[in-house]
């Protein structure tokens, strides 16, 4: 059996379920068996990355699937908060103080606190082989959905913005492991294949 877990913005579409198993080997025949069960997903799977057993690819439709694998349907995550935040806004949509520089995710998060909103933050603490993002490197997300900083591009960080907005919801923190294939590595932001760990925490 397969185990497919659903983020929070999925389980919209799944009547709340945060989990369902399935008897697939493929992922092209994965998201059809999805789509037999929950017909509101339809149409949102096919141009998602999928991490297996904690491994990221794009273009993974036909990407074999290994006994007892969990699954994750990362999606799309759109625009930063340089595009809409670059001379940050209160909760009423007023202008609230000078402008802040895209690459300075906690000036971002000191921002965003002050304007009532929640926060959480993602730190690289670890890293194996190859990474764009060394230790310590940041991304703020906020409860509207923007962000800040980069822990590693691509569907990687696709995947903690996810994992940030559930955080949010439950205050509980989370210690994300990612490790990639070295074909895949390139699509996800990691240069040349390895690991990297990412801890995620809301802030006060």
């Amino acid at each position: 059996m397969i185990t497919v877990v659903f983020s929070s913005a999925q389980q919209r579409f799944t009547n709340g379920e945060a989990q369902a198993e399935f008897e697939s080997k493929r992922v092209d025949d994965l998201i059809r068996q999805i789509y037999a069960r929950y017909a509101d997903l339809e149409g949102q799977l096919e141009h998602a990355a999928v991490a297996v057993e904690g491994v990221v690819h794009n273009d993974a439709l036909y990407v074999r699937l290994p006994p007892g694998a969990e699954v994750h349907f990362v999606g799309a995550v759109a625009g930063g908060s340089g595009d809409v935040t670059s001379e940050p806004l209160s909760p009423s949509g007023a202008p609230s103080g000078a402008p802040l520089e895209a690459g300075d995710p906690l000036g971002f998060a000191q921002r965003w606190l002050a304007q009532g909103l929640g926060v959480a933050l993602a730190t690289v603490v670890e890293t194996w082989g190859s990474s764009p993002c060394p230790p310590g490197s940041l991304l703020a997300v906020n409860s509207t959905g923007h962000f800040e900083g980069s822990v590693s591009g691509g569907c990687v960080e696709g995947a903690v913005i996810e994992k940030a907005s559930e955080v949010l919801s439950t205050g509980e923190p989370a210690l994300l492991e990612f490790g990639v294939a070295d074909e895949d590595a390139w699509a996800v932001g990691l240069a040349c294949g390895g690991r990297v760990r990412i801890f995620v925490e809301r802030v006060a």
